[in-house]
């Protein structure tokens, strides 16, 4: 009997808090738990879905969605339907979906807890039942953190290690994480989204504060040459690893090398930014409307805003 995860919403962020948590749950309970591959994580064995093991990394990470054409994730969608079908209909099965229902896949067959379930009545029915859920909220925040040690290390296993050149290593820099394009369209996210002036100046106060004149700055959208002037004017070095010439890596590659070696990491609370720094560092950095930033602690930004509107 086992518990199967098989779509949580979201992009690749989300997936790494879903993996987070579902890594969590094994270190706690003794029960089998599965997850169905998505567009940005799939099983090494090249199997419709992988289980989530202690000691064991059986999954690894899509570079974009150049793998996937159109009847691949047609194929992907038709097949976490059956599957939640099959779990609906057959004996000794069962198909949740759970969280609000806008975030859930449409057409998916199973009965609907919104957000009033219990994780550990779903683990004692795994324990008899196979068991399927979908949507966003399977959490345990008690469990993530008292496993995290346990559980960074088995998340690190699913990324590549990119090296740096000495020279950057031996200097102290700020990562910068500006995301807009579908923050902006959100309403919920209106909180996390900053003027080009609010970011200068929360990037200047934390630099100066922290002696950094070195910034690398990642962003999904095209950044005015003003703001990199601004910076620049102001005595900051400014690198867009994307930008860089020469440079074969991947965006996922640069990110995750970046934010492992940054000395400090600011963002509007994407999950990627959040989830890698999850992994490396104590604190995240926020803009501020009001304040020069915010400092927040990684092991309480699911609890604080504006953190907890997506690390949650």
């Amino acid at each position: 009997m086992a518990l199967f995860f098989a779509s949580g919403g979201g992009r690749l962020g989300n997936q790494i808090l879903n993996l987070i948590h579902l890594t969590a749950l094994t270190y706690e309970y003794d029960i089998k738990i599965y997850k169905v591959n998505d567009l940005f994580i799939e099983s090494r064995s090249n199997s419709l879905l992988f289980e989530v093991q202690k000691n064991k990394n059986n999954w690894k990470i899509i570079k974009g969605l150049k793998n996937h054409n159109f009847f691949g994730i047609l194929f992907l969608r038709l097949y976490i339907r059956l599957i939640h079908l099959f779990f609906h209909i057959l004996p000794n099965k069962r198909s949740y979906k759970i969280g609000y229902i806008s975030t859930l896949p449409k057409f998916i067959f199973g009965k609907y807890l919104k957000n009033k379930y219990s994780l550990s009545k779903f683990i004692n029915e795994s324990r008899s039942s196979n068991i399927i859920v979908s949507g966003w909220g399977l959490r345990d925040w008690g469990l993530v953190l008292k496993h995290k040690k346990k559980i960074i290390n088995n998340i690190l296993k699913g990324f590549k290690k990119t090296n740096f050149k000495k020279d950057f290593l031996d200097q102290r820099f700020l990562v910068v994480h500006i995301r807009r394009t579908d923050f902006l369209r959100v309403k919920e996210f209106e909180s996390l989204n900053f003027s080009d002036s609010t970011w200068l100046n929360s990037i200047l106060k934390i630099c100066s504060i922290s002696s950094i004149n070195r910034v690398v700055l990642f962003s999904d959208e095209l950044v005015s040459p003003s703001f990199l002037t601004s910076l620049e004017t102001n005595g900051i070095n400014v690198i867009l690893p994307e930008n860089t010439k020469g440079n074969k890596a991947d965006f996922l590659d640069l990110f995750v090398s970046h934010i492992s070696k940054a000395s400090l990491v600011i963002c509007n609370s994407s999950t990627l930014a959040l989830g890698i720094s999850f992994l490396f560092h104590d604190y995240i950095y926020i803009p501020s409307k009001k304040l020069d930033f915010q400092k927040i602690k990684i092991d309480k930004a699911h609890t604080l805003r504006p953190t907890s509107l997506t690390w949650n």
